[in-house]
């Protein structure tokens, strides 16, 4: 009786995105033990914000991810994958806190990136739950229970050909 492929054998494909998240989110190993007291300054990588806006960090050396930190600089978004030196509240290298960005460091890769795919005829953004275009008092807001909205003072809808619009109801004022 022939056993079943496994996984593992040569007919197994996995795409280049499947391959990249795997590799993403295997866990790195880590290169010394956890101290007891964390003195001194370690590098880290500054993974997130949380919803109330902590942040939370990574240190590679002691296999630690997700911790939440505390930080001496102003953080956002576009900070997450960077480079941080962090510091320790009573030494205790669970309560980090985040003393600046290392210089000339290159953003990592974030643990959970938001995709963006261009293809030269298409360009797809992909959020888990919120999209936001904004330009001064004008936005459109895309959301995951699949509500779309736009906002402005002036709002122009054009068709050089039939223009419908379509809904369960549709109200006017």
């Amino acid at each position: 009786m022939k056993s079943p492929a496994s996984p593992h054998t040569a007919s197994y494909t996995v795409s280049e995105t499947d391959a990249m998240e795997e590799m993403l989110n295997k866990p790195i190993a880590p290169t010394s033990p956890i101290p007891s007291r964390a003195e001194g300054i370690i590098i880290g990588h500054f993974e997130a914000l949380d919803e109330d806006g902590t942040p939370t960090v990574r240190i590679d050396t002691w296999g630690l991810h997700e911790l939440k930190a505390g930080t001496l600089v102003a953080l956002d978004a576009s900070h997450i994958g960077q480079t941080v030196a962090l510091g320790f509240e009573s030494a205790d290298p669970y309560h980090p806190i985040i003393l600046g960005f290392m210089m000339a460091s290159k953003p990592q890769v974030p643990s959970n990136p938001v995709e963006a795919r261009l293809d030269q005829k298409r360009v797809v953004l992909n959020a888990e739950q919120e999209i936001e275009l904004r330009c001064g008092d004008a936005a459109i807001i895309l959301n995951a229970d699949g509500r779309v909205m736009i906002r402005g003072s002036y709002i122009t809808s054009q068709a050089s050909a039939t223009q419908r619009i379509l809904g369960g109801s549709v109200s006017l004022n």
